[in-house]
């Protein structure tokens, strides 16, 4: 028989509607806007802090709903953004000059219900464009891996032969891996070249060749450069990322800009002091073996130690905080197997020696002439260690100065070292009241063409206008709980204008299927062939234009920007739940009001 369903087919329709809106529920939800206080030195909160911040509240008749008292913070908690952010001027100016207070934060707290988290409902992500937060632009340090590679290379040759009989070392760029060295007789160079030929340098190609004068030219071509440049600044995008994720910012965009910037946005963040101490951030650990001489002469105010790392941020894989038995901050760290097999020879070798933790940091000084920022390294000494035993895959530092650095240092740890400095070049701070405005718009241009698509439907098809506006509003409702569910999905007003444009493409194939049932119903046939025969050459017409459709989107998130592939997205999502709700779920509908064979006429 044409047009048979089962009830298996209006259970599943009822069970795509269910599906929507339970998965669309979250979005109804608005985040509760609040201020966190916190006082130094992780110190408990007291009554005479608390009555300074609520006499700063009622002396500036600032409206809020509810204050929070917790033994080492307080919040206060607000009924809109504004009244948010007109607070938190005025509290943070109020307690700049009270040395008690160490951070005050603007936050956001969920509503959703408890029963929406425990089936992983969540809400849509959205983008620094409809959210505000944070955006840094990061410029890689190129020049300064490089200048280390060949400082590397150089150390290399110099164990090869005395250092002495190289009597002159000649950059011909300053800017590449590019330099001469001179020998000071061809059988010198002539064994140092046959060495570095036959040397591997960890994946780099470098090139060596024979010049006049006993020289020999060292470069890298410009493949191997720009191979460099990508492995920097991927390895400096998982960094960052893994930073951004520690920070516990689900949502934030890490991408490359070019071969020198990497771009950081972080929707709903207002603390940029926090994060752009984190992100910002170049420090690491090395451990170097102290000069014993030098280190058992007490006249000496001064530590030698060994040029040589024996390990460093490289090798470690995880890190904790916690506090030792004096009470004192300590960093657990954890090394991975090649790291394991460095320290644990290297302990094993050299017990009862000293080791000193060296805390490096890499500062970026104001631009030179050139207007090229230079880098300045700096050293902090955390602890001296002597060597009682051979040491495996974990250990503890200690010499913070207290548990916020110690937390901030396995922060760090954990997402990995970085291969070169950074430096954030451009920041900015996006209101949340320009985001909402924004979502505002987009909300605007959304109803106003479904508003449009409605009467038109309803008043042009009739009843089969009817069930297709039930079909739109199922297809919003599914692209809705999809864009929630889908990992790492970021919603921005591209991706909104990809959502107003599949709706049209929605109602189009109901345009489609609704003109070719007009044009069936010419040719004098049943009720039921009529909808079989419509729907059927509809369906074809309507999947070739989607086909092309979805290479299209497939082909604008391959090589497209962020924006771009914002837009292919939900365009994408649009484009397969239209199908769906437009073809299928409506032909169901149909068929269970046009069973009935008694019925002459369609509604259309």
């Amino acid at each position: 028989m044409l047009n048979k369903y089962n009830i298996k087919q209006y259970i599943f329709i009822i069970s795509l509607f269910l599906f929507g809106i339970i998965y669309s529920l979250p979005n109804i939800y608005n985040d509760i806007p609040s201020i966190k206080i916190c006082l130094l030195k992780n110190k408990n909160f007291n009554i005479k802090v608390f009555n300074n911040i609520n006499k700063i509240i009622r002396k500036n008749n600032l409206i809020y709903i509810k204050i929070y008292l917790y033994n080492k913070s307080m919040e206060i908690i607000f009924n809109n953004i504004q009244n948010q952010l007109n607070a938190y001027k005025i509290i943070k100016n109020k307690l700049n000059k009270n040395n008690s207070i160490i951070s005050i934060n603007n936050n956001f707290l969920s509503s959703i219900p408890k029963w929406l988290l425990f089936i992983k409902a969540k809400p849509i992500m959205l983008g620094l464009d409809l959210k505000g937060g944070v955006y840094f632009l990061i410029q890689i340090n190129n020049n300064y891996f490089l200048k280390k590679l060949k400082e590397k290379n150089i150390e290399d040759i110099k164990k090869i032969i005395n250092i002495k009989n190289i009597f002159f070392i000649k950059n011909e760029k300053l800017n590449n891996f590019n330099y001469k060295i001179f020998f000071k007789n061809l059988s010198y160079r002539d064994k140092v070249f046959s060495f570095l030929k036959n040397q591997k340098n960890n994946n780099i190609i470098i090139n060596y060749k024979i010049i006049n004068n006993n020289g020999i030219r060292i470069y890298l071509d410009n493949n191997e450069l720009e191979k460099i440049k990508n492995s920097i600044i991927e390895n400096s995008i998982n960094v960052l990322r893994n930073r951004v994720n520690q920070m516990g910012i689900t949502n934030a965009i890490v991408q490359k800009r070019n071969s020198n910037n990497i771009i950081v946005e972080l929707p709903g963040t207002q603390n940029i002091k926090k994060a752009k101490d984190i992100l910002g951030s170049t420090s690491t650990i090395e451990f170097h073996l102290i000069n014993e001489d030098n280190f058992n002469n007490k006249k000496n105010n001064f530590l030698l130690i060994d040029k040589e790392i024996i390990i460093d941020g490289t090798y470690i894989i995880n890190a904790n905080y916690n506090k030792n038995e004096y009470n004192k901050p300590q960093v657990n760290v954890f090394l991975n197997n090649k790291g394991n097999k460095i320290f644990s020879n290297f302990t094993k070798k050299h017990i009862g020696k000293n080791v000193v933790t060296l805390l490096v940091s890499y500062i970026n000084n104001k631009k030179n002439i050139k207007n090229k920022f230079s880098v300045i390294k700096k050293i902090e000494v955390l602890n001296i260690a002597k060597i009682k035993t051979q040491i495996k895959n974990s250990f503890s530092i200690i010499g913070f100065k207290n548990l916020q650095e110690a937390k901030k240092l396995t922060l760090l740890l954990k997402s990995g070292k970085l291969n070169t400095p950074i430096n954030i070049i451009k920041e900015e701070i996006i209101e949340p009241l320009i985001g909402r405005k924004n979502i505002m718009k987009g909300i605007k241009a959304f109803f106003i063409s479904i508003i449009i698509c409605i009467i038109f439907m309803i008043l042009y098809y009739k009843i089969f206008g009817v069930i297709a506006v039930i079909a739109l509003f199922l297809n919003i409702l599914l692209m809705i709980s999809l864009f929630s569910l889908l990992p790492n999905f970021t919603l921005t007003m591209s991706g909104i204008v990809g959502i107003i444009l599949t709706l049209a493409i929605a109602i189009n194939y109901n345009i489609i299927i609704n003109e070719r049932i007009k044009e069936e119903i010419k040719k004098i046939l049943s009720i039921q062939k009529i909808i079989y025969f419509g729907y059927k050459g509809a369906l074809y017409s309507i999947l070739d234009s989607s086909i092309i459709n979805i290479i299209t989107t497939v082909i604008l998130y391959i090589f497209g920007s962020r924006e771009m592939q914002g837009f292919a997205i939900t365009t994408f999502i649009g484009i397969i739940t239209s199908i769906l709700t437009s073809v299928f779920i409506t032909k169901i509908i149909i068929n269970f009001l046009y069973k009935n064979k008694k019925i002459k006429k369609l509604s259309i």
